[in-house]
């Protein structure tokens, strides 16, 4: 009886360890000239940025984080980038990941970030005297779609083309990368794929031509309705329109004849594919199970399209809804805080790139976040999320 108790002690033990706790401490001593301090795991998706540490003094820092998990493994780092990952005393990379202890030291950084590299930076493009409109996406928003709030402003027309203006702030100029956009939509994006990045191009760039043109008198809204099989729940649109990303998912209206209706605006002409869950692996295919090739449909001429979906590459029952008499979503403070979680939460920003990740139950508040677009997927459900 004796072991059987024993036994079942040391079971309850390890289960209580595999918990949430209401939270954990995370202290640290760093290397001397160390100006801010990350710490990045599986807490938060593994993302140098999301969690800032506060500073002690000089070789200290600290850091709450509600509902962390005690087998949590970690890694500290000087600044929001993998660069600055913190190294062992012979300058190379840790042996394994760190675990939950009271008080940890840093030997060595991978590169010292400094907290000067945090500034506002202007930039400036030349683009071809066809364009219109210059909107600018990067790293300094986790690359959200170009929208207005970095539209650029124009400053001068020359031979060679028209002279584009912006200043944004990054937190960080040494890793900033960026590139341009002829319209409100990742459609209008430049056709060398390639980013600029800040410190080998600097602020002064050359665009020379871009996928598309906006032009505001010679765009309109193209609607799709798409005839389904029969019990298909939802349908998803995907397309060149919104970066061919995830992130930017679009989901369709179900009518009540049951086909699905998509409107997407402010467009000269789009290749697109639908699918019935938001996955690549759930794309329509023709008569002998083929993917389908991109659909394409081009404004006026195509402002109401109408197709039909042979099939599904595969069938689902996926939802994706959002329920907000579920979930509290609110953002404060440069932070994104859901309440009502009962599983997993996880923030994604535009650029599909997962910034954290966590399993709970309860009130969930993220890491300061930079101002834009995130994606916020709790319990398997997704909204996004203005962060200001």
């Amino acid at each position: 009886m004796k072991k059987i108790f024993t036994l079942s002690i040391a079971l309850l033990s390890m289960f209580a360890t595999m918990q949430n706790v209401s939270a954990l401490v995370y202290n640290v001593t760093v290397p001397a000239g160390t100006e801010a301090c990350y710490l990045a795991g599986n807490m938060n998706g593994w993302s140098p940025s999301a969690n800032k540490m506060t500073k002690v003094d000089a070789t200290h820092y600290t850091l709450e984080l509600p509902n962390a998990l005690l087998t949590d493994s970690f890694k500290y780092c000087s600044g929001p980038d993998w660069k600055y990952v913190e190294k062992d005393i012979a300058g190379n990379d840790l042996a394994k990941n760190r675990g939950y202890h009271d008080a940890d030291v840093v030997a060595k950084w991978g590169s010292l970030y400094l907290t000067s590299f945090e500034k506002d930076v202007k930039i400036d493009v030349l683009v071809p005297l066809a364009t219109v409109e210059c909107y600018i996406v990067g790293s300094f928003a986790n690359w959200a779609s170009p929208d207005a709030a970095f539209k650029m402003t124009k400053v001068a027309t020359t031979a060679d083309g028209i002279d584009f203006s912006i200043t944004v702030h990054t937190i960080d100029t040494t890793t900033l990368e960026f590139k341009f956009c002829a319209g409100p939509a990742w459609s209008y994006q430049q056709t060398v794929t390639a980013n600029f990045n800040y410190m080998k191009d600097g602020g002064v760039v050359v665009v020379t031509a871009f996928n598309a043109i906006f032009d505001p008198s010679k765009t309109g809204t193209i609607n799709i309705t798409a005839t389904v099989p029969t019990g298909t729940g939802k349908v998803w649109i995907m397309g060149d329109f919104i970066g061919w990303n995830w992130s930017n998912l679009v989901e369709g209206t179900k009518n009540l004849d049951g086909t699905f209706s998509f409107s997407i605006p402010l467009v000269q002409s789009i290749e697109f594919k639908l699918y019935n869950a938001p996955d690549w692996g759930h794309v329509e295919v023709d008569a002998l199970g083929v993917e389908v090739a991109n659909r394409k449909a081009a404004y006026p001429a195509d402002a109401n399209l109408s197709v039909t979906v042979i099939g599904w590459k595969a069938a689902t029952g996926v939802s994706n809804l959002f329920d907000t008499n579920k979930y509290k979503i609110y953002s404060i403070g440069r932070t994104i805080v859901v309440e009502g979680v009962t599983s997993k939460i996880e923030i994604i920003d535009m650029s599909g790139k997962l910034i954290q990740s966590q399993k709970l139950v309860g009130k969930f508040s993220s890491g300061v976040l930079n101002s834009g677009l995130y994606i916020v997927r709790v319990d398997g459900a997704t909204r996004k999320v203005s962060v200001n």
